[in-house]
């Protein structure tokens, strides 16, 4: 299992970042591994002990309280909460309300392989081989575009292109390793197969990567949660966190 890659961008000019006084977290707790309830009934996830993570770093005081993910914005633009953990995507509507610091995890697309027949997954050792995809998907068309000389077998989603592995109908299956992770891990893939290669992790077909949700005009708070971040990027806590969280590994 690789640790993940360093993403948080440095800082730009050297004027001192100002300190929050406190920040009150939301997230949700109905999306492992980013928020749940664990056996103890405890609060954790990888979302969760990154907000504990960075109020250490910045040594404040916070809370972090659970809302259904519909009211994560709604709990900021009504001055409830100061920051969202959980998914809020940066788009172009919302960014009339919300404003989002630098990405703090990627989420890469991986080649997934028969254990017997794992290889370097690479252009050229992929030619000529049946991988199946997920067609009219970003990973479909980064397979087009970087692995043009494979065989692909468009299938409806990714399990089913994991299942095309497991069965032999595939050599390879491309998909996100997220949902992978987890599959390799359990019991539906009989412990058949493994990743094969590295990550591929380009933020145009894949996404930027998830981040934190501030208010548009709390610029302080955004820019603070970047410094930290940067901070946790640069000691290991991220990677730390991201091993802890996901059981085969993202990268």
């Amino acid at each position: 299992m690789q640790a993940p890659p360093r993403f948080v961008p440095p800082r730009a000019g050297t004027a001192p970042v100002e300190s929050p006084g406190a920040i009150r977290f939301v997230t949700t707790d109905d999306f492992p591994p980013f928020g749940f309830v664990d056996g103890a009934g405890t609060l954790t996830g990888f979302d969760v002990e990154l907000a504990r993570a960075l109020c250490r770093r910045l040594a404040v005081p916070c809370t972090i309280q659970v809302r259904p993910f519909p009211l994560l914005v709604d709990a900021l633009v009504t001055n409830t909460a100061d920051a969202a953990l959980g998914g809020v995507r940066d788009t172009p509507r919302l960014r009339r309300f919300a404003a989002h610091t630098a990405s703090y995890l990627r989420l890469p697309a991986r080649f997934v392989t028969r254990r017997a027949d794992v290889v370097d997954a690479r252009p050229e050792t992929l030619a000529g081989r049946a991988v199946a995809v997920a067609r009219e998907t970003r990973t479909a068309d980064f397979l087009v575009d970087f692995f043009p000389e494979t065989k692909r077998i468009e299938v409806e989603d990714d399990a089913a292109a994991l299942a095309a592995v497991k069965e032999g109908r595939a050599d390879a299956a491309f998909v996100g390793a997220l949902g992978a992770s987890f599959w390799l891990a359990g019991p539906a893939s009989a412990d058949c197969c493994a990743f094969a290669g590295g990550a591929w992790t380009e933020p145009a077909y894949f996404g930027a990567g998830p981040s934190i949700a501030v208010r548009a005009d709390d610029g302080r708070l955004r820019a603070a949660l970047d410094d930290a971040l940067r901070g946790l990027d640069a000691d290991g806590t991220l990677a730390d966190l991201t091993l802890r969280f996901f059981p085969v590994g993202l990268y």
